[in-house]
């Protein structure tokens, strides 16, 4: 709970920010949320406005094994399975929401779950030229429409960010990105952490010096600043000062410890990040994480979507060797494969392999929940403030399934998601769409400005104006 100001200490508006100078340049360096920004309970900021919430859209490509995902029982006390165990500190933020239809499938299955899920419009197909298939989405993502309405008060209104660049390029804008303004406006995603980082704290680095080093004065510069800022405010907004610039120092450190990607090449599966060919997943989104970490917390965005791996993609775990399937001696190694391709092989092996990447995918989203977690914002967390939907596009790739996708909704937007669920299953094939309207509209200032998603086109139909009530407390 935050405490009660003393009378004439200092009251600082939202968008304080630290300054200095560097190489001739102005810096600035947004702030967290401190007490100062807050009234004396902490439920809303000084000047009587709400406290911000935030939307997170995340996926992971290629489905799962649902016998190894879904949860026996039902209810807040359900227990993990396999696949879900690795969030098992984050528990009592999540609900898992199960028996789900989509709407709009039916015509391919890993575009017909992209568009449905983030969008509920029904794809538009295109002229594959010589690609096996290709589409665009039929309307714009319900992140986008978020954006239009709580994104024009940050920096930036939305921010795409990806993990793995072996996503599918050859099949049109669906399955390329998750974020679109509508049917021929999709946005690329930023899949080096360094650019994203520069992006939002480094802004002002001097564009004719862009080493490390200029990079490294600009964040001293501000330091003068935070010294004479902590004089002015309480015990706990001077530790949180120290915090944030210490996270913002190490998370430095370690986005220059990754190795440099490269350029994009026309094959997503020949772009490496390593001389070894494969990408350090996890070491790319656990900087990915903190950076979203940070942007919520400096207000700098309020929408982001993040790909972990792709729809239909060819991204490789390299930490899945034959050595970590000691029950199947003589086993191929598929650590540097084509995810979707090794998805496709119904034999017990491949299976496990796929179970386990799903393991590893899970333990990445929990990193990126406990980092949401454990970041103060106002009376609660972020997390608290935050309303995060985690998908994938497919209940299991080797069906290509469209009832029964894993979906999970994690925070609680201010308390508009209800808390405490845990495991529901619908017993009536509801719709995904009703997941994603009740999603966007629990980070709205005012829900009523969102009351429909989705569209229809002959058999495809995912215009849905009902929130879940399953999650919304609307």
């Amino acid at each position: 709970m935050t405490r009660r100001k003393l009378p004439g200490e200092l009251a600082l508006g939202r968008r304080t920010l630290l300054r200095g100078v560097a190489a001739g340049s102005a810096v600035a360096l947004a702030l967290p949320t401190l007490e100062a920004m807050l009234n004396d309970n902490g439920t809303a900021l000084a000047d009587g406005g709400e406290i911000p919430r935030r939307l997170l859209t995340w996926m992971w490509g290629n489905g799962c094994r649902l016998d190894k995902w879904t949860p026996a029982t039902e209810g807040p006390s359900y227990a993990l399975t396999e696949e879900l165990a690795p969030l098992a500190s984050v528990k009592s933020e999540l609900t898992l929401l199960t028996g789900f239809r989509n709407n709009v499938a039916g015509r391919r299955g890993h575009h017909d779950g992209m568009a449905g899920l983030w969008s509920c419009h029904p794809f538009i197909q295109l002229d594959p030229m010589g690609a096996p298939y290709a589409s665009k989405f039929g309307g714009p993502t319900f992140d986008q429409l978020v954006a239009d309405i709580i994104g024009n008060d940050t920096y930036y209104r939305s921010l795409q960010i990806g993990v793995t660049k072996r996503f599918e390029a050859n099949q049109g804008p669906t399955l390329q990105t998750m974020s679109h303004r509508g049917p021929d406006q999709p946005l690329a995603m930023e899949r080096d952490p360094q650019a994203l980082y520069d992006k939002l704290f480094m802004s002002f680095t001097p564009t004719d010096d862009p080493a490390a080093g200029v990079r490294t004065k600009a964040l001293d510069a501000v330091l003068l600043d935070a010294q004479r800022l902590k004089k002015r405010v309480g015990v706990t907004d001077a530790t949180r000062i120290d915090a944030h610039l210490e996270s913002i120092f190490q998370l430095q450190k370690q986005i220059l410890a990754i190795p440099a990607s490269c350029e994009l090449p026309p094959k997503p599966d020949v772009a490496p990040y390593n001389p070894d060919d494969s990408e350090p997943l996890w070491e790319i989104h656990a900087a990915m994480s903190e950076l979203v970490a940070l942007a919520f917390s400096c207000d700098l965005c309020r929408v982001v979507s993040l790909m972990f791996t792709g729809a239909s993609g060819g991204q490789q775990f390299h930490m899945l060797p034959p050595s970590a399937f000691p029950e199947f001696p003589g086993a191929t190694d598929h650590s540097l494969s084509d995810h979707h391709q090794v998805s496709h092989m119904n034999n017990e092996y491949e299976k496990t392999f796929i179970h386990r990447s799903v393991i590893f995918s899970m333990q990445n989203l929990a990193y990126l929940l406990e980092r949401l977690r454990d970041v103060p914002d106002g009376d609660g967390t972020l997390l608290d403030n935050c309303a995060v939907m985690a998908a994938s596009d497919v209940n299991e790739a080797l069906s290509h399934g469209w009832v029964d996708m894993p979906i999970l909704v994690a925070g609680g937007a201010g308390g508009r998601l209800k808390r405490g669920v845990g495991h529901y299953r619908s017993a009536s094939d509801e719709p995904i769409h009703d997941i994603s309207l009740a999603v966007a509209k629990s980070v709205l200032p005012f829900p009523e400005d969102i009351n429909e998603l989705g569209g229809s086109d002959g058999n495809y139909n995912g215009l849905t104006t009902t929130p879940s009530p399953a999650i919304y407390n609307g």
